[in-house]
């Protein structure tokens, strides 16, 4: 068997035990449940309110916040606790409705967000929206991702050229203005990363917390119980790339071997954070990630290094084949490591194959593959039509293996470019969830509408719609007495939903008991204008008394 064969077998035996036995992988928080339940009629103020969700999640500043039906802040102190959000309410509070607006943090860095209406005695008749930022403003996301695409292309390309240098081009005869272009290209890209680096923090703080592009000077943006990881990570490759380009140009081994090791501590800081410190076993997601890193690195830093010195050498056929050579020997062991390693981080982030459809990651995932694929498809046809040609192999004449050199150099500024693009879908990659979550929703004013039941015994029927949008809803129904008490029944109530015009009916909807008296609907309103729901509520074995009510969907 060749070692080209090998290597394959290597990889898709890899990827086949990978895709075969991975199971879903948890990397981002969902809530799991409430105490009280969403649009929950209370006889008294709870103790605290709690939020449970599947894995442990951590809190910014100000990161709930309690309102009350005017719209008012309501004092109020919360704390997080593994998978667990407490919220300390005062004592007693007035009968009415009241909002909770909430935001975590997952354990990959991701923020998640939503809010929690609940209600004491009886709910308000208008509840108005809270006054608070967006919860996720997409500017923020798209500046944060476009600099850690900066990160990425700046960072590689810096330390690997710290590589190529060592190792490449080590006792190669190169002239005083190669060596130097070389350099001035490595420190461009470590200032490239650097300058990215500082502001990923508080871009990364901002996009945490929800705060707008305006605020990215507030001290909430750079608050270390966030951030902390990130100072990190630029400081690891702020030593590491300017320790390594200072060493790499030594001409003893040992401080060569020292800019290797330092260019490498900078190339791999980045797996201190993202998705892969929060993907079970943490230990290999970890490792595969630092080599993705490390391959990545030496493959691009590899590619630009041999654009800068090919033309040069192209006259000296000896040395060109000789760097050449050496590169060529790792290149295909490099690829099917990028492959193999980015199959399994992928794989394990997103645990089956519908995400990759039905998510954002997802489809960010698949074009980066795409791109790597025509890399691969570039890379071979390099190593084996392109660079025999340049080492000589079946050519003969000066003229002849210099230009053969040349076309490798052409061709390798295709795959270098190439790999530029796939580095920028990375930095966007990395700033999505790889679970497609519901678009958080803002809390909206509300209001309840009355429907009687029985105009003798007073029994009637209280509803809101949130947030009355074309969409997902939640409908909320209490049932009361005369005195409006909520009463529970005989039996649940039934709910029905249509248009106004009746040219759509939902249905009956499925009802869900939340409290004494009260019950919750979840449904999808496909279209705006004014929509009944009807309320039918069977009293005694005879009797079931229908009510409608109605809101406008925008």
């Amino acid at each position: 068997m060749t070692r080209r064969a090998g290597l394959l077998l290597a990889a898709l035996t890899t990827i086949l035990f990978v895709v075969g036995s991975a199971g879903p992988a948890s990397a981002h928080a969902t809530l799991v449940s409430t105490d009280p339940a969403e649009g929950s009629v209370l006889a008294s103020t709870p103790d605290v309110v709690t939020f449970t969700f599947d894995e442990p999640v951590s809190l910014p500043g100000k990161a709930v916040q309690v309102f009350d039906a005017t719209g008012e802040p309501v004092d109020s102190d919360s704390s997080s606790r593994d998978a667990v959000i407490t919220t300390d309410l005062p004592e007693s509070l007035d009968d009415g409705s009241y909002v909770i607006v909430w935001r975590a943090i997952s354990a990959d860095g991701h923020p998640i967000a939503g809010s929690l209406t609940f209600s004491i005695g009886a709910p308000s008749p208008q509840v108005a929206a809270p006054r608070v930022p967006d919860a996720d403003p997409a500017d923020v996301r798209n500046v944060l991702s476009v600099f850690q695409a900066l990160s990425y292309v700046g960072l590689l390309l810096a330390a690997g050229l710290v590589l190529f240098w060592a190792w490449a081009v080590r006792d190669v005869r190169l002239d005083v203005a190669v060596r130097d272009r070389v350099l001035k290209v490595a420190w461009s890209a470590t200032g490239v990363a650097l300058v990215a680096g500082v502001a990923l923090i508080p871009l990364t703080g901002a996009y945490q917390q929800g705060l707008p592009l305006d605020q990215l000077g507030d001290s909430a943006a750079v608050d270390l119980s966030l951030v902390g990881d990130d100072v990190i990570v630029l400081g690891l490759q702020a030593v590491g790339l300017v320790a390594a380009l200072v060493l790499v140009v030594r001409a003893s081994l040992t401080t060569r071997r020292l800019a290797v090791g330092a260019a490498a501590v900078a190339a791999l800081s980045p797996a201190i954070v993202g998705h892969s410190r929060a993907i079970d076993p943490v230990w290999l997601m970890v490792a595969t990630d630092l080599l993705h890193l490390a391959a990545g690195a030496t493959w691009f830093g590899g590619l630009v290094g041999l654009v800068l010195v090919l033309k040069p050498l192209a006259g000296r056929e000896r040395d060109a084949a000789l760097v050449l050579t050496r590169f060529s020997g790792v290149a295909a062991g490099l690829l099917g490591l990028l492959a193999v390693s980015g199959t399994l981080m992928g794989w394990r982030i997103l645990g089956a194959w519908a995400p990759l459809f039905d998510t954002t990651y997802g489809r960010l995932l698949l074009i980066k593959v795409g791109i790597a694929a025509v890399v691969a498809l570039v890379a071979g046809f390099n190593r084996w039509r392109v660079l025999p040609a340049a080492a000589g192999a079946g050519v003969s004449g000066h003229e002849a293996r210099r230009g053969a050199v040349l076309r490798v150099r052409t061709v390798v500024r295709v795959e270098a470019g190439l790999l530029v693009v796939l580095l920028g879908v990375t930095g966007f990659l990395t700033n999505q969830s790889p679970r497609e979550a519901p678009p958080d929703r803002a809390p909206v004013a509300s209001r309840v509408s009355v429907g009687v039941l029985e105009e003798d015994s007073g029994m009637k029927v209280l509803a809101t719609m949130t947030p009355r949008t074309t969409g997902p809803n939640t409908i909320t129904v209490q049932v009361q007495d005369q005195s409006g008490e909520p009463l529970t029944a005989y039996a649940e109530p039934s709910v029905s939903v249509s248009s106004a015009d009746g040219s759509v009916d939902l249905g009956q909807q499925p009802v869900v008991p939340a409290a004494a008296g009260t019950y919750v609907v979840e449904t999808v309103v496909p279209t705006p204008g004014t929509w009944v729901v009807q309320v039918s509520l069977r009293t005694s074995e005879f009797d079931n008394p229908v009510t409608t009510v109605e809101f406008e969907v925008k």
